[in-house]
């Protein structure tokens, strides 16, 4: 079971400032849905699957924090996994507007570049912050092809990159300063994390709608 400088003990309730943090999550969350279109779930259920899973995020980190119990650390991390996973292909079909071939062909790109870095990592990287670079890298390739089509959505994937990189920076340091900080510095990765899902969300939902404006006024 990973240990944070917050959890001295074993048991419920050990890491209160890492358990209360995870409640940005479900702000973040929050802040996301509300930006939807009740009567339009069924277009945008993608985007609510995303601003729903940014929540579980939440519901996940906090339970694991507050237990310490091992399988909700990993439910934790496949949470966001999944989130990670649906976003880039949402990316993928309504950013980069690819067909089943371009999705079959991104996606193998993607395998293979995921396999890549994890493979060479040794099990006692597993559990540290490494394990969150493919997804610092994924959200540059994000940004880089976002550039050409919509800028606004280039400089939200910018932002959540830097966010994220500070995040990771946080979380490595939990350990390394807990003889200084006391109650570590993991909740500030909470806060980070936090605000990168919402920024990513937000920023995909803008560029949705403003692409259904473009081809409403295109039509029109």
């Amino acid at each position: 079971m990973t240990i944070y400088c917050e959890r001295g003990i074993p048991g419920w309730f050990a890491e209160p400032l890492n358990t209360v943090s995870g409640l940005a999550y479900f702000i973040a969350a929050w802040q996301a849905w509300r930006q939807l279109e009740r009567h339009r779930w069924r277009e945008h259920w993608d985007l609510y699957a995303l601003a729903g899973l940014v929540g579980l995020v939440g519901l996940a980190s906090v339970l694991w924090h507050a237990s310490g119990i091992d399988w909700l650390h990993w439910l934790d991390r496949a949470v966001v996994a999944v989130f990670a996973l649906l976003y880039w292909h949402i990316f993928l079909v309504r950013v980069k507007a690819l067909g089943p071939l371009g999705l079959i062909l991104a996606w193998l790109l993607t395998g293979a570049g995921l396999v890549a870095v994890y493979l060479p990592l040794p099990g006692m990287f597993v559990g540290s912050t490494l394990l969150y670079a493919p997804l610092l890298a994924l959200l540059g390739v994000g940004m880089a092809l976002a550039a050409r089509i919509d800028r606004r959505l280039a400089r939200d994937l910018l932002l959540g990159s830097t966010l994220f990189l500070l995040a990771m920076v946080v979380r490595a340091l939990d350990q390394l300063l807990c003889d200084w900080v006391v109650v570590g510095t993991h909740w500030l990765w909470h806060l980070l994390t936090a605000g990168v899902l919402f920024v990513l969300v937000d920023g995909m939902i803008r560029h949705v709608h403003l692409r259904e404006a473009r081809v409403a006024d295109d039509a029109g």
